[in-house]
This record gives C-alpha cells, structure tokens and sequence, in this order.
C-alpha cells in the first residue's frame, strides 16, 4: 500500500494537481481574512492592485513560459543552456520596461491617482522584480517535469503570506501598506530560496545567443495576446466598478470570482493532461484524434463540475458567510449567475486549448479579444442602463456565450465535431472513469 501510494505521490499529474490546490487553498484563507478586516473600500482598492499586478504578471508568463517549456524540455544540456539564457534576457528587458512605463504613468497621472494609488504605484515595481526569480524557477521546473518542487515554492509564497498576515491581524497592525509589505516579503522570501537552491539557472544568461531570443520572443508572442486578453475580462469589471459605481461594490464582486475558483482547480488541471495529448495527436496530422480528445475532455469535465455547482448553489449564502462575513450577503446573486455561467466553462477553455494545440492561437486571440470588447461594451452599458452589479455579471455572461459560438464556428473548420458527439462521448469518458475508481481504491487498500 505505501509503494502505492508512494507511486500517486510522485505522479506529475497529481503534483500538478496538488500545486493548483495548495494555492487556491491558501489564496481562499488570505482572502477570508482579508475581507474580514478590512473596509469594503480599502478591500475594492486591494483586488484592483493585485489584478494589476497580476495583468503585467501574465503578460510575462505568457510571453515566456510556454515557449521555454517547448524549446527546453528534452534538449541537449547546451542547446537548454542557451535557451534558459535567452529567457532570462527577455525576462529582465520586459521587467525593465515595465519599470520604465510604470515611472511614466506615475510621473504623468500622479494628480489624477489618490494617495492609496500614489502608494500602491511606487510599490508595483518592486513586486514585478521580487516575484521574477519565484516564477522563472517555476516556468523551468515545469519544463524539466519537477513539479515536487513547484509544490514547494507554491507552499512557501502563500504559507508565508498567510503567516505575515495572521501576525498583522492580531497586532492591530493590518493596512493597505502592511498587507503590501507582507506579499512583497513573500515573494522575496520565495525567489531567494529559489535563487539559493539553483533553480533559476540565472547563470545562463551568459550563454545566451539572439537566434534563441528572437524565437522565443517570436513564438511567445503568439500566445501573450490571447492570455491577456482573457485576463483582462475580469480586470474591465472591476476597473469599471470602481471607475462607475465605488470601491466597495468591487469587494463584493470579488466574492463570485473567489467562488470560480473551485471550478477553475479542475479545468486548470484537466487542460494541463489534455494539452500534450491534443498537441502529439496535431503534431501527427490526426484531426479525427484530436476531434475526439476535445470531445472527451469537453463533456467530461462538463459533467464532472455539475454536482460543484448544485453544491455551490444549494449552500451559497452560508458559504459567503464562512468565506467573508453577513455583509457580503449582497452578493448572492451575482454568485448565482457566474454559478449558472460556470457550466459553459469546459467548453469555453477546450476551445481554446485546442486551437492553440493545432497551431491556431491567432484565431484563439481573436475570440479572446472578441469577449474583452463585448464585456467592455457590456459593463459600459449596462451600469450606466441600470447601476447594478448583476448588470455587469449579465455582461461577463454575454462575452462567455459569444466567444463559445464564435470559437465553436471557428473549430468546426477544422475539427469534425459536434454538441451531439461532445455530450455522448463526456458521458462516456465520465462513465469509464467511474468504473475504474473502486478498482483503483482497491488497489490502492492492498
């Protein structure tokens, strides 16, 4: 039984998994605690920082990860040498300029920002350079298949986070600026452990030749626009909340979006199994195999997540209670329409996924792009139809429905597929995994 579960431990997927969970684990208490001590106001400016840091953030990952992940793994240690090389001079150029543009707006918006805003300013440089060792180490480990050790860093940047924030709690010491302070000495305490043990190969750099850059940068940059353009969609909500309605009503509209990531644990985790096997099935011409392989994962996790949302739904309001407090009861509905929006998310991000797998991330892009120009329009018209925050759900709804039609257009020029085969081989796929589990727990008792 131990070798057994020795072997569970150890597999890549599981590690996968069990790295998407530490975080969102972590994240969910932060923010429980959060949202329990500060004022609504205080916490609206909060989740807009953090999603602007965390846009500039994905527009790095998207510009480097996968790219390096794919021109890495499986080479000669020279080739990976001046791969890793050329990354990290890419990373540093794109930090510098980040650096660079964050001066200019401060220097030229600074009479239009508030003080938290001035603060918070003058504060985002530093985050993008601490957090950069923490996630290049975390884009090589994937790509050298040691997720063990992402496990690790994952558990040591939000652990510590949580621990500086619990200190803060009980010595009345909790703000804006202390809150800041703590995520900043957890990412510094994370990129040095990572930069002690070796697992930044920031070394490299010296070994690096431009062809690899500009193939990094070139295949990167394919990628990058679709990433952001996805991630911009909640970011438009909550700027426009702000902007329109007040901080306060971004606090509230944050707890839906707490409440999505039950639901994104799951497609994050089935979308990395899914990627290699839609990828070597492309890679050999094999449309019909990769037909069924976005039919399969589609309709499977579409089932799968069903039972999550019914439990959502059923216990929401004493959910919102454990997760903030009776005064984000308000919420309630909005939690519903993104509960009920939830089940169109499998389709949604396999769509995605397999076109970027077949080698067509610009027609990914221009879906992505297509719902971030919907919800802008959306939230634009509608608070100003109805000043009501299930007006701006109802937007984040419409982008979802039209970006689906609009990919499943798009697929279908390549893929023989229909809904017919996506719900009858999910069912399938969910009946098989069925059947196998009480083998496998059996297994496992032995």
């Amino acid at each position: 039984m131990g070798f057994r579960l020795l072997t569970v431990v150890r597999n890549h997927h599981f590690q996968s998994l069990l790295g998407n969970v530490i975080s969102a684990f972590f994240n969910v208490l932060s923010f429980a605690l959060l949202v329990r001590t500060l004022p609504e106001s205080e916490f609206g400016e909060w989740v807009l920082f953090i999603a602007t840091f965390n846009i500039l953030e994905q527009i790095r990952t998207g510009l480097l990860q996968s790219g390096l992940i794919k021109f890495y793994a499986g080479t000669e240690e020279e080739t990976a040498q001046r791969v890793c090389g050329a990354a990290w001079y890419i990373a540093l150029l794109l930090t510098a300029g980040f650096l660079i543009i964050n001066f200019l707006v401060l220097v030229t918006m600074w009479r239009y920002f508030n003080p938290t805003w001035h603060f918070f300013g003058m504060h985002l440089g530093l985050l993008l350079v601490l957090s950069l060792p923490f996630n290049f180490a975390s884009w090589l480990l994937q790509a050298k298949h040691q997720f063990d050790r992402i496990v690790q860093l994952r558990l040591l940047q939000n652990s510590s986070f949580l621990a500086v924030l619990v200190i803060l709690h009980f010595g009345g010491q909790m703000s804006l600026k202390t809150i800041l302070y703590a995520y900043a000495a957890a990412l510094l305490v994370t990129s040095v452990y990572s930069m002690i043990l070796g697992w930044t190969s920031i070394r490299s750099l010296f070994f690096r030749k431009m062809a690899d850059v500009k193939a990094l940068f070139v295949y990167g940059r394919l990628i990058v626009g679709s990433m952001v353009a996805s991630s911009f969609i909640p970011y438009s909500d909550n700027f426009f909340i702000r902007t329109l309605i007040n901080p306060n009503a971004v606090a509230i509209y944050s707890i839906p979006q707490k409440f999505m990531e039950v639901i994104e644990i799951i497609l994050r985790s089935f979308a990395a199994t899914a990627q290699p096997t839609l990828s070597a099935a492309a890679n050999r011409n094999d449309m019909p195999a990769v037909a069924r392989t976005f039919c399969r994962y589609t309709g499977a996790i579409t089932f799968m997540i069903l039972p999550f949302i019914i439990g959502l739904i059923i216990f929401v309001q004493p959910l919102i209670i454990i997760l903030a407090k009776k005064n984000y009861l308000g919420a309630t509905p909005i939690v519903l329409i993104f509960l009920f929006s939830a089940i169109l998310y499998p389709m949604d991000r396999f769509i995605g996924v397999t076109l970027d797998m077949i080698n067509k991330p610009q027609v990914n892009f221009q879906k992505n792009l297509l719902k971030v120009s919907i919800n802008i329009v959306g939230d634009l018209l509608f608070i100003w139809l109805f000043m009501d925050l299930r007006a701006v759900a109802a937007a984040s709804f419409l982008n979802l429905v039209i970006g689906i039609i609009f990919g499943y257009i798009r697929l279908k020029k390549y893929l023989d597929i229909t809904v017919k085969d996506i719900l009858k081989l999910g069912w399938a796929e969910c009946s098989l995994m069925l059947e196998k589990l009480p083998t496998k727990i059996q297994l496992v008792k032995k």
